[in-house]
């Protein structure tokens, strides 16, 4: 129990459960909802920073993310929410590559 607190204090998640049900029969038996909590502004020590703004959508403001698909050959990327296509400010195109 006291490992899943740590995780907590680490990661700022919390989980339903401890630990996954090994056989069918105590899967059965579950009745807590899968469920998870996440913290995003939990304070992470070293947690490494940037030194400059995060890039919005122009369209619907969701921020620059791994899951974005980027445009190296014309510095652009694609909105995960919205599928707007936006331009990497020029500060930040001349630094990006694949």
């Amino acid at each position: 129990m006291e490992e899943s607190y740590d995780r907590e204090m680490r990661d700022g998640v919390r989980f339903s459960w401890n630990h996954w049900p090994c056989n069918k029969v105590s899967a059965a038996r579950v009745v807590v909802p899968v469920g998870c909590m996440y913290t995003p502004l939990k304070e992470i020590e070293n947690m490494p920073l940037v030194n400059y703004a995060a890039i919005q959508c122009s369209k619907c403001t969701t921020v620059l993310n791994p899951f974005c698909q980027v445009d190296f050959r014309y510095k652009t990327w694609i909105c995960t929410s919205c599928a707007n296509k936006n331009n990497f400010p020029q500060h930040y195109a001349q630094h990006i590559s694949e």
